[in-house]
């Protein structure tokens, strides 16, 4: 679930194979039944990108949820996870996920696991589901994170501090040839912006704020988010870029660090004597780390766009503050997370030695089903799926421009109606979009591509047909359709006009994609033309059950309305 977890755990198991321990890394989603893994990261992911109010409120939930919580994640992972253990006998285990650490902390408080577990807490505000009682050993990365840990009940709490590479701590590349290969000057001021693995929160507006000013350079990375890429390549400012394995070399090159989550990223900056600033950190553990971070005299955090530029003044430069900042991450660096891991081994290995005592103890008792799924509805797919009410109400869709005066039109064809040159005519006159599904352009390619050639907005209509699984319908009608008709076409589409009603599942694959999604205020057949058209609103013209005659003449009353309406018409691609 992140890169920052995968990262600390190869990290540990790095430290302690070289002490001479034999290490495996297990994913415990990988170990959650009925595909709930997946689905779990599906709804990280899209709360984060999509709705990021239903995430905060499952942040903020955690704690009264705590029960459920760990009975759930129990149940889905209790045959898989003690295959695992009984398979590698260890001596000991490690937690860097919070979900991992409630069921082998219960395990543990239930007498069900006979080996000792150690967690290791990545982030600077401790999630309220990260600590549980059964849990030998707390290892947190500051003296802060230490004191909310044992605040919230942890047992055998320390600050071991981050869990970084040594390929940060000294890095050998040379600051002026990286920056010369990034096309930076001497008197540049880099800032390097990050958002995690998945790219995720306010990057856009975030570099537009770091650009505003004229003043510095954004080395922008963009993890495994092409779209972001794209929509920051088309701004055309500083540098972007995609996944990257040069972050060392980055942060050579660069001034400062902007992000916006707090996790590995902020502390391997800490590692490189990189100072860090917290910019409208994402929901949930992404403020509570800015404000922890900044408290613990290891980063600014920014509050507005003016503070941002004041920060980015005082840190990009040699100064008080800026060394300030650098020697309290530094000072963060005080001990071995690995030391902790390898006592906590030797001490269960000699107290074990010569007998045959198994690693777990067969549990007893089960929970109710029907307890089961009223967990998962309230802890997982309500937050996620309440979001479909608002798609409904336009929450996530493209809109208007502010104080808009236009309208906004679309004209779903069929293959009859690309062959229909009057028809065509018309809505090139009015400057309407087209809306066609996979299969309507795959049959048409020599005429879509002539009247995007001439200036028509070619618009995503969906798959062409429906599945019974809503998430597969919006993958296909958004992903694979989009990506049919940019193939069998060669026009790139940036909307999607669905023709039914849309859900979270829209939202979240439009929004992966790249693709505006457009909800119209009204659709409506040859027949049926509105009367009332008004500026500021989306019409769609559907012509599925139409022939192109009818189409032709719907559109010419459509033009007519208009102009005695005194309202000009645009096509979707206005929209934002």
């Amino acid at each position: 679930m992140g890169a920052g977890h995968d990262g600390a755990a190869n990290e540990l198991r790095r430290r302690l194979v070289r002490r001479g321990h034999e290490v495996e890394v297990i994913d415990f989603l990988d170990t959650v039944a009925f595909h709930f893994g997946a689905v779990l990261r599906w709804s990280y992911e899209f709360q984060l990108r999509t709705c990021p109010w239903a995430y905060d409120l499952t942040y903020r939930l955690s704690r009264p949820l705590r029960g459920p919580a760990v009975l759930l994640d129990s149940w889905l992972s209790r045959r898989r996870l003690r295959r695992a253990i009984r398979a590698t006998r260890p001596d000991a285990i490690v937690s860097v996920y919070p979900f991992a650490s409630l069921v082998l902390g219960r395990m543990r408080r239930n007498k069900q696991l006979r080996v000792p577990v150690a967690t290791y807490l990545t982030d600077f505000a401790v999630h309220p589901l990260w600590v549980h009682r059964g849990i030998d050993r707390h290892l947190a990365v500051s003296p802060a994170s230490a004191h909310m840990a044992s605040r919230r009940g942890g047992r055998g709490v320390s600050s071991r501090g981050p869990l970084v590479g040594d390929r940060f701590r000294a890095v050998g590349a040379d600051r002026a040839t990286v920056r010369a290969g990034l096309g930076l000057e001497p008197s540049d001021r880099a800032v390097l912006v990050v958002a995690g693995s998945l790219g995720v929160g306010e990057v856009v507006s975030t570099v537009d704020a770091i650009t505003r000013t004229d003043e510095f350079h954004p080395i922008v990375v963009c993890g495994n988010n092409e779209t972001l890429v794209r929509t920051l390549e088309r701004r055309a400012v500083g540098t972007i870029l995609g996944w990257t394995d040069a972050m060392p070399e980055l942060m050579v090159a660069a001034d400062a660090l902007v992000e916006n989550a707090g996790g590995l990223t902020s502390m391997e900056a800490f590692s490189c004597g990189l100072p860090v600033i917290s910019y409208q950190p994402i929901a949930g553990h992404g403020r509570g780390n800015a404000q922890m971070m900044e408290d613990a005299g290891v980063s600014h955090y920014a509050r507005d766009e003016a503070d941002l530029h004041a920060a980015l003044r005082a840190l990009t430069t040699t100064g008080p503050e800026r060394d300030r900042l650098v020697a309290g991450g530094r000072s963060l660096f005080t001990g071995d997370p690995a030391a902790d891991v390898d006592d906590l081994a030797t001490s269960h290995r000699d107290a074990t030695r010569g007998g045959t005592v198994a690693p777990l103890r067969v549990a007893t008792g089960r929970r109710a089903a029907l307890a089961i799924a009223a967990t998962v509805a309230v802890l997982l797919l309500g937050p996620t799926f309440g979001a479909q009410s608002l798609a409904a109400m336009g929450v996530g869709v493209a809109h208007p421009p502010p104080n808009s005066k236009a309208a906004y039109l679309g004209v779903r064809l069929t293959d009859a109606d690309l062959h229909h040159p009057r028809l065509l005519h018309q809505i090139q006159s009015l400057g309407a979009s087209v809306v066609v599904d996979a299969g309507v352009a795959s049959h048409n390619r020599h005429e879509i591509s002539l009247l995007a050639r001439s200036g028509v907005q070619i618009v995503n209509g969906g798959w062409g047909h429906g599945s019974l699984m809503r998430w597969q319908r919006a993958h296909n009608d958004i992903v694979r359709a989009s990506s049919t008709i940019t193939h069998d076409t060669g026009v790139r589409l940036d909307a999607f006009a669905p023709g039914r009603p849309l859900d979270a599942f829209d939202l979240y694959y439009a929004h992966k994609h790249g693709e505006k999604l457009v909800r119209a205020n009204e659709n409506f057949d040859a027949e049926h033309v509105p009367t009332d058209l008004g500026p500021g609103k989306v019409y769609l013209l559907d012509g599925r059950d139409e022939s192109p005659t009818e189409m032709a003449h719907a559109l010419v009353v459509l033009r007519d309305r208009l102009r005695a309406a005194k309202v000009p018409a645009e096509g979707l691609g206005a929209l934002r």
